[in-house]
């Protein structure tokens, strides 16, 4: 999976703004707030997994794997109905210089 997707860099547009952060940071950034929900889900019982009848436990870390798998997934069968376009350079471009561009107060 690094090999694959590790050199690979996607494109969004917050706002107004274009960023861009690495495809592989995104799938683990949101893979793990889905792995902290659920357990925060299994702590306050909103739904007990059948390991956690005698008391609360932290969800396995496998279970990141899973949803991991389920972000890779997810992406590629977004990327087949819309079909990814490169970012327009002129606005990225733009960014970045108003990004260095900081104001100046006297």
């Amino acid at each position: 999976m690094i090999v694959l997707y590790g050199p690979t860099w996607v494109y969004f547009r917050s706002y107004r703004k274009y960023r861009r952060m690495p495809l592989l940071a995104g799938f683990a950034l949101v893979a793990l707030f889905i792995w902290f929900g659920e357990n925060i889900g299994t702590l306050t019982a909103a739904w007990v997994y059948p390991s956690q009848r005698n008391g609360w436990q932290m969800v396995s870390t496998a279970k990141y794997g899973s949803w991991l798998l389920l972000m890779i997934v997810s992406f590629i069968l977004v990327a087949l109905v819309h079909r990814p376009r490169p970012p327009l350079a002129e606005q990225i471009e733009a960014d970045e210089m108003a990004a260095t561009n900081l104001p100046v107060f006297d």
